[in-house]
């Protein structure tokens, strides 16, 4: 590490004291385990990393309308607000994150330190935000004033606070900034990530001994390797792995079998998959432990939702609330979960006959659900299923056969 970085990091820390998020450097002294945890390395832990990834790439991936009311009804707003349409400006350049990418930083951010911050770098000609850059929480310190407002620096300069996008997790009460889930948890991160160091010891280095030669007469240095070399000579290796070995001179082979306790860090690393997805409120068979049953439902469907519903569902409105505080008066920003509800193709289907049945969806809106294009007439809510549109031009009355011309 150079002195200048260094330089910087002193500084760094100097600057954001307890009244900030932990730094790196801050969280840098090891744990219990020996291990140093923060916010790099926790993404080592291979179920830390796959929390952050799922909850992230899944919020970053739904897409964001700005919905209005018109006589009681929440449709989309038209024009879509840029700061909706593209918020971090890279639609049509790459010079910007796209709106996935920038969502993407402000979640991990959020996951790992407790706090998202973005500035607001443009606004249109209403003096309405268009644009957002998304900044690293190393580079903001954030303190109470005297009323309790939130006074912001962005590389120790002030920033007006309207300029400023700030998402919190878990926050303690009158704290400006959310706690860290990282730093709360690093005594669990730092044990799984000690299992990881000693399961890879046990393996990489031979922290455990296969068998031992053991004969009745004491042997010299020389005369143990040249035993030892001439074993590993003949046994050693996959051409040998089915070879008969003969000892002569009294020596016995012994072999050493693993032992429970020296086992359990596979235990220790499952029970610590388990505490990271408690931590993140992710079930555990979205991380591989598929021998843990379930209690929110059987299906596909009914365990989507209820990742919705008692994880996502609060990181998604914590997105929400920050985009609609942007927005014009009278407009809520919203994300569109239906994606993340959409069950099988026979369930999907059946729901969309009882729907049209009672009424409550069109032909076309349907379609727009399955992503197919409108059809003509395809509007008519009160149509019924197996039968004519009832648009179309009723038939005339039956009058029975024409009456005979009366010629005189």
């Amino acid at each position: 590490m150079s002195l200048l970085r260094r330089a910087a990091e002193r500084r760094t820390l100097a600057q954001f004291g307890d009244s900030s998020i932990p730094t790196n450097g801050s969280l840098a002294a090891p744990t219990a385990s020996g291990v140093p945890v923060n916010d790099q390395t926790a993404l080592q832990l291979v179920a830390v990393y796959a929390c952050v990834r799922i909850l992230a790439t899944t919020l970053a991936g739904l897409p964001l309308n700005s919905m209005q009311s018109r006589q009681g009804i929440q449709i989309p707003a038209s024009p879509t607000p840029t700061i909706v349409a593209d918020p971090f400006g890279g639609a049509g350049t790459v010079r910007f994150p796209s709106r996935r990418a920038g969502f993407k930083q402000l979640a991990v951010s959020l996951l790992l330190r407790g706090n998202g911050y973005g500035l607001i770098t443009a606004r249109d000609y209403l003096y309405r935000p268009s644009r957002v850059a998304v900044l690293h929480p190393d580079q903001v310190k954030v303190e109470l004033d005297g009323d309790g407002g939130r006074v912001y620096e962005v590389n120790r300069q002030p920033v007006d606070a309207v300029d400023m996008v700030h998402l919190t997790g878990m926050c303690m009460p009158g704290s400006p900034t959310g706690m860290s889930p990282v730093a709360y948890a690093r005594q669990s991160i730092g044990l799984g990530l000690a299992a990881e160091q000693f399961g890879a010891a046990f393996f990489g280095q031979g922290a455990h001994l296969s068998g031992v030669i053991q004969v009745s007469s004491d042997l010299d240095r020389n005369r143990a390797r040249q035993l030892k070399e001439a074993f590993e000579a003949s046994h050693s290796g996959m051409r040998n792995a089915h070879a008969i070995g003969v000892l002569s001179g009294g020596a016995e082979w012994k072999p050493i079998s693993i032992s429970p306790d020296d086992a359990q860090f596979l235990g220790t690393r499952a029970g610590q998959n388990l505490d990271i997805a408690m931590l993140y409120g992710i079930p555990p068979h979205m991380l591989g432990q598929v021998d843990r049953t379930t209690s929110w439902g059987t299906g596909i469907e009914q365990q989507s939702i209820g990742f919705l519903t008692y994880t996502l569902a609060d990181w998604i409105g914590t997105f929400e609330d920050a985009w609609t505080a942007m927005l014009p008066r009278g407009q809520a920003a919203r994300f569109d979960t239906t994606a993340l509800q959409r069950t099988d193709t026979a369930g999907r289907y059946a729901s969309y006959v009882q729907a049209r049945t009672a009424g409550l969806l069109t032909q076309n809106e349907i379609r727009a659900r399955e992503n197919e294009p409108p059809i003509t007439g395809g509007d008519d809510i009160n149509a019924p299923l197996n039968s004519a549109h009832t648009g179309d031009p009723e038939p005339a009355p039956d009058t029975g056969p024409p009456e005979p011309a009366n010629w005189e």
